[in-house]
C-alpha cells in the first residue's frame, strides 16, 4: 500500500483521537470519504454522520448522498485494505452482498442488521427518496491493478443481472493516491503542452483568439495521462462525474464506432492564455479543458477493443483578448458550453454579479470571510486555510442553507431541497440579494462553527435518537435559535405561528439584522450555548419519539418547512414559552444573544 495512504491514516488518528480505537482497515474508508466526497476534510461529526462499518453491516462501510445532481444518488461504500485482488469473484461477492442489503431494506427485512446501519441508511435514503435515486455501489481498494485486470473485473460484473440497476464504481490504490495528491496540490491550469491535429482537414480561426481544429484522440489521451491530476480540468465547472447512461454511449463509440466519433460527440473546448499553430501540432500555454472532462476522461481511461486505433474529434481552442481577463473569460466560456452532462444551478449562478459582490464584501474588512462561489476554484491553499478559524471559509451553497434556515426560517427547504437555493428565483433572491449585514453573517458562521465543535466534543452514541437528531438536525437547531432570538427581539408574536400570512410577513422576511451574540460574551458562554444545543436536541428527540410511527426516520421528520412550523415550533412554544418553569431556563440560555 502506498505511503501516501498510510500517512493519511496516521493523520486521521492524530486529528481525531476519538476514532483511535478503529483499526487501519476501518480508517481507510474514512480517508477515501474525506478526499472523494468531503472536499479533503474530516471531523468527528463527519464520521458519525456516515460511518456504519462493524458487525452485521450488510457489507457497507459508509453511506453518503449525492444531493446536488439533478438525479440524486444514494452512495453505498465498501473499502478493502489489500495488496492485490487475486480472485474476481471476491469483488463480485462484495457488490452482491450490498445488493442483498438494499433488497432487504426495500422489503423491510432489517432485523439482522446493526442499529447504526439501519439509522444511517434510512436517514440518508429519506434525503433522496423524493426522486427515484440512482444507487451507486462503490468499492475502494488499496490494491494496484493492471488495466487489463480492471477490464476483466468490469466485464465480469456486467454479467451479473442483479447488479444491472446500480451504478458500479471501483477505485483502486493508485487512483486513491492520485486523488489525495490532487486535492492537496490542485493547479489552476497546465503551464505548457501540445496537441496533435489533423493538418489536412484544415482549421478555422476567429481572429487571433479562436481556433477550431480536429485533434488526435491519442494525443488527447497523452494529455490526460500526463496532466489529469495536474490542472487539466481545473477551469471546468466540475471534474468528471460518472454518469452511466452517457458513459456507456461513449464507451460503445470507442469500442465499435471510432470512425463515427466525430459525428456523435460534441468535442472539447480548451481555454488558454496563448496558443499557436506549429505544423501538425498546436502549442498551448497555461491551458485547461473547460468543456469535455467527460469525453477526455473516457478516452483517457478506455482500454479494450481498438484501444490503439487513433481517430479525430473536434476541438475549439480559445484565449481571451487580454490576459487580465482570463478568469472571467474562461468562466463565461465554461458556463455557455457545458450542456453534455447535468450542470448544477449553483454552477450557473457562479458568475452573477451578486455572487461576486457578496464575495468581495465578505472579504474586504476584518474579520475576512472567504466565500467560495465556484466549485473547483479554491480561494486559498490548504496551508492558508489552516491559518484561519473554520468559520472564515464557506461555500455559497452552505451560506445559502444557513441564511435560509436561520433568517428566513425555512430549514426544511435548506436541508432537503438544496437545488432551490439557486434554481428557485424567489428563494435565490431572498438569500443572495438581502441587505448585506457583515456582523450578523460573522456571528451566524461562528454559531454554526460552535455547533460543529459541540458535535465533535460530545459523543451521543448512547442514545441512537439523540445522535441522529444531532447529526441530521443542525439546520433545524440553528433555525430554532433564530426563531428564539426573533421572539426575544419582539419581532415575532408566538401566538401567530400557525397563521400562514403571519409566517410569510414576519419570519419569512429579511428583517433580522445586526449581531447575533452579545458584544461582551461571558467567559463561560460555551456552557450556555452547549447547554442550549443539548436542550434543543433532547426536546426534538422526545418529540420525534412521540411521532416515530408517523415519521419513520429522523431525516423525514426534518424534511419540510410546514412540519417545522406547525409541529416543531408549536411544540417548543408550548413546552418552552407557555411553561413558567421553563421560561426562566430559556432566558438563561438567551443571555448570550443580542
Amino acid at each position: 500500500m502506498k505511503k501516501t495512504i498510510t500517512n493519511e491514516i496516521s493523520q486521521l488518528r492524530f486529528e481525531i483521537p476519538k476514532i483511535n480505537h478503529l483499526s487501519d482497515e476501518y480508517l481507510i474508508s474514512l480517508v477515501c470519504y474525506k478526499y472523494f466526497y468531503n472536499n479533503g476534510e474530516l471531523a468527528f461529526k463527519d464520521y458519525r454522520d456516515c460511518f456504519v462499518d462493524g458487525k452485521n453491516d450488510g457489507g457497507i462501510d459508509l453511506i453518503t448522498v449525492g444531493e446536488e445532481e439533478r438525479q440524486d444518488r444514494l452512495i453505498l461504500i465498501q473499502s478493502k485494505m489489500v495488496n492485490e485482488i487475486s480472485n474476481k469473484q471476491d469483488v463480485i461477492d462484495i457488490f452482491t452482498k450490498i445488493d442483498q442489503t438494499v433488497r432487504d431494506f426495500s422489503e423491510y427485512r432489517t432485523a439482522k442488521y446493526n442499529k447504526r446501519l439501519k439509522q444511517v441508511y434510512k436517514d440518508k435514503y429519506a434525503l433522496v427518496e423524493d426522486q427515484i435515486p440512482i444507487i451507486e455501489l462503490v468499492l475502494f481498494t488499496t490494491a494496484v491493478v493492471t488495466d487489463s485486470r480492471k477490464e476483466k473485473i468490469k466485464t465480469e460484473l456486467e454479467k451479473i443481472d442483479s447488479l444491472k440497476d446500480y451504478q458500479i464504481t471501483i477505485v483502486y490504490g493508485d487512483e486513491i493516491e492520485e486523488q489525495i495528491k490532487s486535492s492537496k496540490n490542485a493547479l489552476p491550469f497546465v503551464s505548457e503542452g501540445k496537441i496533435h491535429i489533423a493538418k489536412d482537414d484544415g482549421h478555422i480561426t476567429f481572429g487571433e483568439n479562436g481556433l477550431l481544429v480536429n485533434i488526435s484522440a491519442n494525443s488527447l489521451k497523452d494529455l490526460y495521462d500526463r496532466y489529469a491530476m495536474s490542472g487539466l480540468f481545473e477551469q471546468n465547472f466540475r471534474y468528471y462525474v460518472r454518469y452511466k447512461r452517457i458513459d456507456d454511449r461513449i464507451t460503445e463509440s470507442l469500442r465499435v464506432r471510432r470512425d463515427e466519433f466525430w459525428y456523435l460527440n460534441n468535442g472539447i473546448i480548451i481555454g488558454c492564455k496563448d496558443f499557436y499553430l506549429d505544423g501538425d501540432n498546436v502549442k498551448l500555454y497555461d491551458f485547461s479543458i473547460v468543456n469535455g472532462a467527460q469525453t477526455t476522461t473516457m478516452i483517457g481511461e478506455y482500454s479494450g477493443a481498438n484501444e490503439d486505433e487513433d481517430f479525430y474529434l473536434p476541438c475549439k481552442i480559445v484565449k481571451p483578448p487580454h490576459e487580465e481577463q482570463y478568469n472571467n473569460f474562461i468562466a463565461r466560456i465554461a458556463e455557455a458550453s457545458n450542456s453534455q452532462k447535468p450542470i448544477y444551478e449553483r454552477d450557473l449562478k457562479a458568475n452573477k454579479e451578486e455572487q461576486r459582490s457578496l464575495q468581495r464584501s465578505l472579504q474586504e474588512e476584518e474579520p475576512k470571510i472567504y466565500l467560495e462561489i465556484k466549485r473547483g476554484v479554491q480561494l486559498l491553499t490548504r496551508a492558508q486555510k489552516r491559518q484561519l478559524h473554520t468559520w472564515q471559509y464557506i461555500k455559497n451553497d452552505e451560506y445559502g442553507q444557513l441564511t435560509l434556515s436561520f433568517y428566513l426560517q425555512s430549514p426544511g427547504t435548506a436541508r432537503s431541497s438544496k437545488r432551490k437555493l439557486f434554481a428557485d428565483n424567489k428563494v435565490y433572491t431572498n438569500i443572495f440579494m438581502r441587505k448585506f449585514d457583515k456582523e450578523g453573517i460573522v456571528d451566524l458562521l461562528k454559531l454554526r462553527s460552535y455547533y460543529n465543535d459541540f458535535l465533535n466534543k460530545n459523543d451521543l452514541s448512547h442514545d441512537v435518537t439523540q445522535e441522529s437528531v444531532a447529526t441530521n438536525g443542525s439546520l433545524i437547531i440553528l433555525a430554532i435559535i433564530g426563531f428564539m432570538i426573533s421572539v426575544k427581539k419582539k419581532m415575532t408574536d408566538i401566538n401567530n405561528i400557525g397563521n400562514e400570512d403571519e409566517w410569510e410577513k414576519v419570519l419569512g422576511k429579511n428583517g433580522m439584522s445586526g449581531r447575533i451574540f452579545t458584544k461582551k460574551m461571558p467567559d463561560d458562554f460555551d456552557t450556555y450555548l452547549f447547554g442550549l444545543f443539548s436542550a434543543i436536541i433532547y426536546e426534538l428527540s422526545s418529540l420525534y419519539e412521540m411521532r416515530e410511527k408517523e415519521e419513520k426516520t429522523v431525516s423525514n421528520f426534518f424534511k419540510t418547512d410546514p412540519k417545522y412550523r406547525n409541529v416543531i415550533l408549536k411544540h417548543f412554544i408550548t413546552r418552552w414559552y407557555k411553561n413558567p418553569m421553563k421560561v426562566k431556563e430559556v432566558e438563561q440560555y438567551l443571555q448570550i444573544f443580542n
